[in-house]
């Protein structure tokens, strides 16, 4: 009986202490941008589309997610947030530098090429970032999509 009760109580404050972590808060509201599709005369990526989410969190981070549709099926996808450019005055075609690295990994768009990219970036390192682009991982001048923040 003492066995049981111990093992109850051991597995209660196991239990406990797997809730003791809490989520972040916020700092402010998500932000959603809509993708562009940047290839519309290419075959397969003319009806890209998707949509950029992202939340600046307390302990100075910002979580993006990133939802496309339209991509080539089974290829490997990253993106990256960019400062303006001096290409042009559109932001999507400045080719601006990007800034704080990669979002999240690259990842592998599905069977009928949608995809999900989700990262935490440092927010102070996206300081300027006027755009989200999403590259093919095998070919950087591939940009099907970009989303104007």
């Amino acid at each position: 009986m003492k066995k049981a009760a111990l093992m109850v109580l051991i597995g209660t404050l196991a239990l406990a202490s797997c809730n003791s972590k809490k989520a972040p808060e916020v700092t402010g509201t998500s932000k959603t941008a809509a993708f562009k599709a940047m290839l519309p005369n290419d075959a397969t990526y003319k009806s890209s589309a998707g949509s950029a989410k992202y939340i600046d969190l307390n302990n100075g981070d910002r979580a993006t997610t990133l939802t496309a549709t339209g991509l080539k099926p089974s290829t490997s996808y990253l993106a990256h947030y960019h400062k303006m450019g001096t290409a042009s005055s559109d932001a999507c075609t400045s080719n601006g530098a990007v800034v704080g690295g990669t979002i999240g990994e690259a990842m592998m768009s599905d069977a009928s090429g949608a995809l999900t990219l989700k990262g935490l970036q440092n927010t102070a390192a996206l300081s300027g970032a006027t755009y989200i682009n999403i590259h093919e991982a095998a070919s950087l001048a591939t940009v099907p999509l970009c989303a104007p923040l």
